[in-house]
C-alpha cells in the first residue's frame, strides 16, 4: 500500500512539471532520507559531477526558509546562484518553483520546472509533499479508526474524489464527508492533505 501511495503521489508531481522535478525528503544536514529526480540524466550527471548539491539555491532555500518561492525569486534572494541557474537553463530548465516544508524536526523541499504555480498547482504540491514526508516516519501517537473511515481514507489516499469515493463505495456523499470530519477530528488534522499525511505516517491504511 505504501508504495502504492508513493507512485500515486509521484506521479502527481509529473503533471505539475514541464522538463522534470527533483525532491528530497527529510534533510539531515545537506543529505535527505528519500531523493527521486525526473530531471534530465544529462543535468543529473552535470549536477553531480559539478557539487552543485552544496550550492544549489533550491537545498539552499529549504534549509534555511519555509514556503514556495519561483526560481526567478531564488535568483534574486541568492545572487550567487545566477551561474547555476545559466547553466540549468542550458539543459531545457529555464524557470521553475521551489516549495519547502518543515515536520518531525526535518525539512522537505521540491523543486519542479514550469511556470509559476497557481492556487491548485501549489495545493498538489503541497499535499503531495506533506505526505510523501510522512511516508519516511515511523508512527509516534496511532489513533484507533473504524474500516468504514479507513475505506474512505484508502481512495482519499488513491486520489478519489469525493464523489467517486461515494460511488466506489455505495453510500451518499455526505456520508464520505461525514467520514472524513471523524478522521479529521481523530488525528486533530486541519486540512485534507494533514489528514493524508497523517494517515501515512500513523500507518492508518
Amino acid at each position: 500500500m505504501r508504495s502504492d501511495i508513493r507512485g500515486v503521489l509521484l506521479r502527481s508531481l509529473d503533471q505539475l512539471s514541464e522538463c522534470g522535478y527533483s525532491i528530497g525528503v527529510g534533510f539531515d544536514g545537506v543529505e535527505p532520507v528519500f531523493v527521486h529526480s525526473t530531471y534530465n540524466q544529462r543535468w543529473i550527471d552535470r549536477y553531480v559531477d559539478q557539487g552543485y548539491l552544496l550550492i544549489d539555491p533550491t537545498i539552499q532555500f529549504g534549509l534555511s526558509s519555509i514556503g514556495q518561492a519561483t526560481w526567478k525569486e531564488l535568483e534574486r534572494l541568492f545572487p550567487s546562484s545566477r551561474a547555476f541557474f545559466e547553466d540549468a537553463a542550458n539543459y531545457g530548465l529555464h524557470h521553475g518553483n521551489t516549495l519547502a516544508i518543515s515536520a518531525d524536526g526535518r525539512v522537505s523541499v521540491l523543486s519542479c520546472s514550469g511556470p509559476e504555480w497557481g492556487k491548485e498547482d501549489l495545493r498538489i504540491a503541497r499535499t503531495a509533499l506533506h505526505a510523501l514526508h510522512a511516508l519516511e516516519y515511523e508512527p509516534s501517537n496511532p489513533v484507533t479508526l473504524t474500516e468504514p473511515v479507513k475505506d474512505v481514507l484508502r481512495l482519499m489516499c488513491g486520489g478519489c474524489k469525493d464523489q467517486e469515493i461515494a460511488n466506489r463505495l455505495g453510500v451518499k456523499l455526505e456520508t464520505v464527508r461525514a467520514r472524513r470530519r471523524t478522521a479529521l477530528q481523530a488525528l486533530e488534522a486541519k486540512t485534507s492533505a494533514q489528514l493524508i499525511s497523517q494517515v501515512i505516517k500513523f500507518k492508518l491504511i
